[in-house]
């Protein structure tokens, strides 16, 4: 089948006006012109989205789909105290509560235009479910926690266990990888003993590093709310922690848990040293402006990392950090908060950040030879964006006027590996409406 727009934004190529991309069996096999693959295929099915951008859908580097209910409980806490409130709150619900709530935030990806997602899991049973659903391609990243080196044996059985019921679980599209949860929630032991068995078993890792000053002071000082309070209601406070006197990245290198299959999620609080030794390993990055934003955690240098080479994509986070599931909205935060830090507007623009957030995601989750661009040979992920709306007239470049311009309500058609899942923004697998019920119902529970 042919789909032709008036504009084709492939991302591997320039724009093209009057543009078409063809599908076949799940892949594209040409994009050009509209009227030369007419002229080429003439028998073949047509659908014209006429004044809409058609777009690789979007990959969210990082999120918590199963932490969508979440969303707007603890809308103005610092870092620390969303922890605090956070953690207690995670335990109130049950198995098929977190499936709801992962269907939620599955059903505002493929509604706002993201076909790939990088998620961290807890319980990767309501994730798994969710993408099976609502077709989702991506990763679900086990969380691995322990500051008990007593028990690291233990816990690597445990993962392999959870790992295990993933994989035959997980539907074709979804991919099973490790996420060791953060610095101060993992050991140093312990993160060498999972780096190696990611290294062993050929996994990639995604780990949150460097997120903020709390952080920061824990492993710099051993200090701070989460030293007390929070080892405190984790179980923790009768571990020993000695202070490393240095930078949570250097920190995470002298532990062998740095490597080119290691994401790390936010890296906000680093040094231009600290970048050096994420450049040495080819660490990616999967930056989460909004999530940082809200938090105060601060705005993470991404010019300098893309200066260094390094692979950069844009998370939502989860909707328990952030709002809205909105990718649009992502990639102008990005543009609007390295500005404003930078005092200047030449530091990024509007193509290089709709890169970070197709194919610069896609080569953080290492999926780049399938997704992340509309080029022949790969996976037809596709995304189409409403035009016709006077904040796009007139249109000179469809990557400025689709970053600056448009939001997740002008999405209207989602294809994932060649299924349209998501049309006239109708979903066409799964009853939204019956969700959002079980939905509310969960967040009486959790207001009450």
């Amino acid at each position: 089948m042919i789909f032709e727009a008036e504009w084709v934004v492939p991302i591997s190529q320039q724009p093209i006006r009057q543009g078409a991309v063809r599908v076949i069996d799940g892949q594209i096999t040409e994009v050009g012109l509209a009227s030369e693959l007419r002229r080429d295929h003439p028998d073949e099915e047509t659908r014209n989205f006429e004044a809409a951008v058609l777009l690789p859908g979007f990959v969210n580097a990082h999120v918590h789909l199963e932490y969508s209910v979440f969303r707007g409980l603890f809308d103005d806490c610092s870092f620390g105290d969303w922890m605090l409130r956070f953690m207690p709150a995670k335990r109130t619900l049950g198995e098929k509560e977190y499936l709801t709530s992962a269907l939620v935030g599955a059903a505002e990806c493929v509604s706002s235009g993201i076909t790939t997602v990088g998620d961290t899991v807890s319980d990767g049973r309501a994730m798994v479910n969710a993408a099976k659903t609502f077709g989702l391609r991506g990763y679900a990243f086990q969380e691995a926690f322990g500051m008990d080196d007593t028990l690291i044996r233990d816990c690597l059985n445990g993962l392999e266990e959870k790992l295990w019921r993933l994989r035959a679980m997980a539907p074709p599209l979804v991919k099973v990888g490790i996420s060791p949860h953060a610095p101060y929630t993992v050991s140093g032991q312990l993160f060498r003993a999972l780096s190696a068995y990611a290294l062993k078993n050929g996994l990639k890792v995604m780990t949150h590093m460097a997120e903020s000053v709390e952080e920061v002071t824990f492993v710099r000082n051993g200090s701070g709310v989460l030293a007390h309070d929070f080892r405190e209601l984790a179980g923790w406070d009768d571990l020993m922690w000695m202070p490393t006197g240095t930078s949570v990245v250097k920190y995470l290198e002298q532990w062998d848990a740095l490597d080119p299959d290691v994401i790390g999620v936010h890296l906000v609080q680093v040094s231009p040293s600290d970048i050096d030794v994420l450049a040495k390993y080819d660490v990616a990055v999967a930056h989460c402006p909004k999530s940082n934003a809200k938090l105060g955690c601060g705005i993470a240098p991404v010019g300098d990392f893309l200066e260094r080479g390094l692979r950069v994509g844009i998370g939502t986070d989860s909707l328990a950090s952030n709002n809205i599931l909105d990718m649009f909205d992502e990639m102008r935060m990005v543009i609007f908060l390295q500005r404003a830090d930078q005092r200047r507007t030449t530091c990024i623009g509007a193509e290089q950040v709709l890169q970070m957030a197709t194919l610069g995601g896609a080569q953080v989750l290492g999926l780049a030879d399938e997704v992340g661009s509309l080029e022949a040979g790969k996976r037809a992920d596709l995304v189409a964006v409403d035009m016709k709306h006077s904040h796009f007239s007139p249109i000179d470049d469809p990557a400025s006027a689709v970053v600056y311009g448009a939001n997740q309500e002008d999405v209207f058609f989602t294809m994932i590996d060649g299924r349209v899942v998501y049309d006239n923004k109708q979903f066409l697998t799964a009853d939204a409406d019956e969700i959002r019920s079980e939905a509310t119902a969960i967040r009486s529970k959790l207001r009450g």
